[in-house]
């Protein structure tokens, strides 16, 4: 029986013009997305390939120098997208891709593609998962909120009840011909990402398509009972459209308004001020009249049992510049650890809107799978500046042990010396890992597949004992 009657509403959607309109749009926003995102982001992994070529030529061919000048030539570093950044770019958009490294400071990310938009343009990015998360939802309600309402007002619910149809089946039949309308059109976008794309990770990308297939699911019961608790077509499309409207607009920015109204960062000229102080409090390397750098001068010389910096038979700037270096890592890992703990406070306060809202829930754990969340985002700022002490360390011990002395001139390293450094290679997080990252995201579309199941048999029972037959 179930089966005839979803061959039953196939048929009718198919007859029905509103209902091939429908999912024209939605099959044509689906490719639309893909391809477009898909190309944005070839043609940017093409710059970038080329940007860190150059970059790594021009450190190769740079004229052989002292290290530490090399150290404040610095070095470039590029963040790759993310394993399914063509399905859901997350939040590449707003962050930085690009990091210039060098010694005594620790720069911000920049190249943010969302700087780079018409300003005048509110939603300028059509993206896979836009299409995925808010359209596919928006088509299932147009295509849907007449599903049941408009067979009561015709009397041709009446006429199925007298032929021995059992609401059971029958709202089961209706949902599952409208998630296959949602997922056909989740399919399309997953295949056009296939054909546009390189190799992709099976794995990642089949809890993708999971994970909407599941939300899909969600909208297409939430929709069908809606409509069965309906008098009137009109009174569900106006409740459904009100929902959307709530879950795809309101709580996302509700969300954001409240995690920094209760948890609010710390504003820019505060922070870098904060640091600043800590930051004076250490040694400064380039200043032979600091206090504290004689104070370390003299440890250096007691330790190596010689009364002037000319008897070291190592270069004290080398040691200098590396002390100087490690107190301004201790001043990062103070204030951006402090930074990275708010926002990932804020970012689990408005995760917990996720269980008010299936397409928050979904927002968050399709970014994880892509590996474009926040997470991510902090991850490749941490291993930068892995990256940039390794490489400074090297250089300044290249300084204090590579054969010069103090007081000496400035020793020029060799050129092999320079060609061993390897470029920065992001190891992204797993997927294992940043779906740990995202439990409550996950757990709330648990709930919410559970819920939509009970909600089912809610509206099935409700129409059995004769409810708004």
């Amino acid at each position: 029986m179930i089966w005839t009657l979803f061959s039953n509403e196939w048929r009718a959607t198919l007859r029905d013009g509103r209902g091939i309109l429908v999912l024209a749009v939605g099959t044509v926003l689906a490719i639309a997305s893909t391809w477009t995102t898909s190309s944005t982001l070839e043609r940017e992994r093409i710059a970038q390939e080329e940007a860190t070529f150059a970059a790594r030529e021009a450190w190769d061919a740079r004229a052989l120098d002292n290290p530490h000048a090399r150290a404040h030539y610095g070095d470039y570093v590029f963040r790759p997208p993310g394993p399914l950044a063509e399905l859901d770019p997350g939040v590449q958009s707003e962050t930085g891709r690009v990091v210039y490294t060098e010694a005594h400071r620790q720069n911000s990310a920049v190249h943010k593609p969302q700087q780079e938009s018409a300003s005048l343009l509110r939603y300028d990015r059509l993206e896979p998962a836009t299409v995925l998360q808010l359209l596919a939802p928006l088509v299932m309600v147009l295509a849907g909120f007449g599903v049941v309402s408009s067979e009561r007002e015709s009397g041709r619910l009446r006429l199925l009840w007298i032929q021995g149809v059992r609401p059971l089946p029958l709202l089961l039949a209706k949902s599952l011909a409208l998630w296959s309308l949602g997922a056909l059109v989740c399919l399309i976008v997953v295949a056009v990402h296939l054909a546009f794309s390189g190799p992709v990770e099976a794995g990642r990308t089949a809890v993708f398509i999971g994970l909407h297939l599941l939300v899909i699911w969600v909208v297409a019961v939430l929709v069908t009972c809606v409509s069965a608790q309906s008098r009137r077509p009109g009174t569900a499309a106006a409740l459904l459209l009100s929902l959307w409207v709530i879950g795809a607009i309101v709580f996302p920015r509700v969300a954001a308004m409240s995690a920094h109204a209760i948890d609010p960062l710390p504003g820019r000229d505060a922070f870098q001020a904060a640091m600043q102080e800590d930051r004076e409090q250490g040694m400064d390397g380039h200043n032979p009249r600091d206090t504290r750098r004689q104070a370390f001068e003299r440890q250096v010389l007691e330790e190596y049992g010689v009364e002037t910096p000319a008897e070291l038979p190592i270069n004290l700037g080398g040691l200098v510049m590396q002390a100087d270096e490690e107190y301004g890592s201790q001043v990062w890992d103070k204030h951006f650890g402090e930074l990275t703990e708010h926002l990932v406070r804020q970012s689990t306060f408005a995760g917990y809107f996720s269980l008010l809202n299936p397409l928050q829930a979904i927002d968050r754990a399709s970014m994880a799978v892509a590996g474009t969340d926040l997470h991510s985002h902090l991850e490749f700022l941490r291993q930068v500046e892995d990256y940039r002490r390794v490489l400074v360390k090297r250089l300044n011990d290249e300084h204090a042990f590579g054969g010069s002395r103090t007081g000496q001139p400035a020793r020029v390293a060799s050129r092999e010396f320079y060609e061993s450094f390897q470029a920065f290679d992001f190891e992204p997080l797993s997927l294992r890992s940043l779906l740990g990252k995202s439990k409550i995201a996950l757990f709330a579309l648990l709930i919410w597949g559970l819920g939509s199941v009970g909600y089912l048999f809610f509206a099935a029972r409700r129409m059995n004992r004769g409810g708004l037959l």
